[in-house]
């Protein structure tokens, strides 16, 4: 919802750990793989599961987060979907932006929930880690059933 990304510690949580700004971000969906580590599948996911990433890059082209999602099925359904929220996020708030800059802010209708989400947005970004974390902090935190 709105302009960010928000990333939750896990599914029961409450409220986001922080958030990414998609302002001037493109997601590019990267071609199916294997499990980058070997024998350390997605929770839920057979061992023989195919993952698809999601690159958030810049738009200079540099890549500033990645997303993999399990193929459910083999094809790599909700890497798309999760690619066209973004994009469509990015345009809108580009298009803000835009707006905002030319003068024309007060003829932004808005719902209440999108500017909700925009505020929190805004002050969850500031949580972001400092350095990217790495494959093994990620598995870490996994449960291992």
């Amino acid at each position: 919802k709105g302009f960010h990304c928000f990333v939750f510690k896990d599914e029961e949580a409450k409220s986001p750990k922080y958030a990414i700004e998609l302002m001037n971000r493109k997601a590019v969906v990267q071609p199916s793989h294997a499990s980058y580590v070997p024998r350390v599948p997605h929770p839920g996911v057979g061992k023989d599961a195919t993952y698809t990433s999601v690159h958030l890059e810049t738009s200079l082209g540099d890549v500033e987060y990645k997303f993999t999602f399990a193929n459910e099925g083999g094809k790599g359904e909700m890497a798309n979907r999760f690619s066209g929220a973004v994009t469509a996020a990015s345009n809108n708030a580009s298009t803000e932006q835009v707006r905002t800059r030319l003068g024309h802010g007060g003829l932004l209708n808005k719902r209440s929930s999108v500017r909700y989400a925009n505020q929190i947005g805004k002050a969850k970004a500031k949580d972001q880690p400092e350095a990217p974390l790495t494959s093994g902090e990620v598995l870490a935190g996994m449960p291992t059933t």
